[in-house]
């Protein structure tokens, strides 16, 4: 497990690091008459808005600073340690979001949550964050309810009792950049690394896409206490796709009208599934890599499409644990299966179609790099629309030629 963990990790903070560099310049260039406020643990809360836009005379909080923020402005939080559980009062806007963010994610530790509930245009980038306390709420690390045009990238959360990253009934939302690690142990309300809940038609927009959860990475997230109503644990997903039909009570019986991209993800050693899509439809699951998932119960997939309709599975690279199936599908209508790359398990119903491979893709298990003559090399599905770069960074087309997988073949490591 160290192993994955060491690549996968480290690379994507350098990847995530430069894109960020760059989405950074042309947002502070297109927006340059907004604040940019300060916080810092040796700040003071009582200064004025003009003050705290000078680096040397913060404010203390992020609850202060984000407060007193309105659309365009940003919030900048210094080198430390914060705790609290720190709640987003207002929207952005249109071209104009509320950005939180760090000056370097390896600087600060947030020891809390962040919450926002319906509100919009709202950006989260660059933070450490953790809720590690066995005897503490059963907070998730992120998470947004009823709220469009939401943002979360370049975070590593890890060690929270709830769900790592989690959406709730909400529409236009990217997920991307984040590592999310060793959470959902300890709720009973049965949680995963990254879910995405009744997603709902909040606003109007042009994307292509209505929800976007694309090049992160999610490991060790897994439930150890069971879900009362089976007596088992039930969830500790990769990622989740969840109930966008709205069928479940709490929704609001709309099928969610717009897609789902699932797309350049790491997803491994995780307690549930690597990917899940449960009462979903028209869902993207496309260039993920997953690799022996289900540490805790028997019945799913690396891959899974569960009572869905319309959702499209290919370019992926998935890797069974032992006895554990490789793909699954159950009571799901209108489900294409092909271009994947699948190796040492069992299929559920999954109708593969004719361009499946099944051989072991990397150059040695646990690496998660493809070898240079592994099946899922220069052979996946290429189509217009792709993100250009791959989970490391990397460009994601290869002499006019994509690869299955999260991972574009790297000849520096195939020896």
């Amino acid at each position: 497990m160290n192993s994955i963990s060491i690549i996968s990790t480290k690379s994507i903070r350098i990847a995530a690091s430069f894109l960020m560099a760059t989405i950074l310049f042309v947002g502070i260039a297109a927006t340059a008459s907004a604040d940019t406020f300060y916080v810092s643990n040796s700040g003071n809360d009582f200064r004025d808005r003009a003050t705290a836009t000078n680096r040397n005379t913060p404010w203390k909080t992020i609850q202060r600073a984000l407060n007193s923020a309105f659309p365009s402005d940003t919030v900048v939080v210094l080198r430390g340690t914060y705790y609290g559980h720190v709640r987003f009062p207002r929207s952005g806007r249109s071209g104009a979001p509320i950005t939180l963010t760090t000056e370097n994610r390896d600087d600060v530790q947030i020891i809390g949550s962040f919450l926002g509930e319906d509100i919009s245009h709202i950006v989260v980038q660059g933070f450490d964050l953790s809720n590690r306390r066995t005897d503490g709420p059963t907070s998730k690390g992120i998470s947004f309810n009823r709220t469009h045009h939401v943002t979360i990238r370049d975070n590593r959360v890890h060690d929270c009792r709830g769900g790592g990253i989690s959406v709730d009934q909400s529409d236009w939302i990217l997920i991307e950049w984040n590592i999310v690690h060793h959470n959902a142990f300890w709720d009973p309300g049965q949680h995963s690394g990254i879910s995405v809940y009744q997603a709902q038609h909040r606003a109007e927009d042009s994307g292509a896409f209505g929800i976007i959860i694309r090049n992160n990475t999610c490991f060790a997230n897994e439930n150890k206490v069971n879900n009362v109503l089976f007596n088992r644990p039930t969830d500790g997903n990769g990622i989740a796709v969840d109930d966008s039909m709205n069928l479940d009570p709490s929704g609001n019986g709309v099928t969610y009208n717009r897609r789902t991209l699932v797309t350049n993800n790491f997803s491994y050693l995780n307690g549930g599934q690597g990917i899940h899509c449960y009462q979903s439809a028209n869902v993207f699951v496309r260039n993920n890599t997953t690799y022996k998932n289900l540490r805790s119960f028997d019945f799913g997939g690396e891959v899974s499409i569960s009572s869905s309709a319309n959702c499209f599975v290919y370019n992926n690279v998935l890797f069974a644990r032992d006895g554990k199936n490789v793909s699954l599908q159950f009571d799901s209508s209108n489900i294409w299966w092909d271009y994947n790359t699948l190796f040492n398990g069992p299929v559920f119903q999954a109708n593969n179609g004719p361009n499946t491979t099944y051989s072991q893709p990397f150059l040695q298990p646990g690496t998660l790099r493809l070898r240079s003559r592994s099946p899922a090399r220069d052979n996946g599905l290429t189509h217009t629309g792709l993100f250009p770069l791959d989970v490391d960074g990397q460009s994601r087309i290869v002499n006019g030629r994509i690869d299955r997988g999260a991972k574009e073949y790297s000849p520096s490591v195939d020896f």
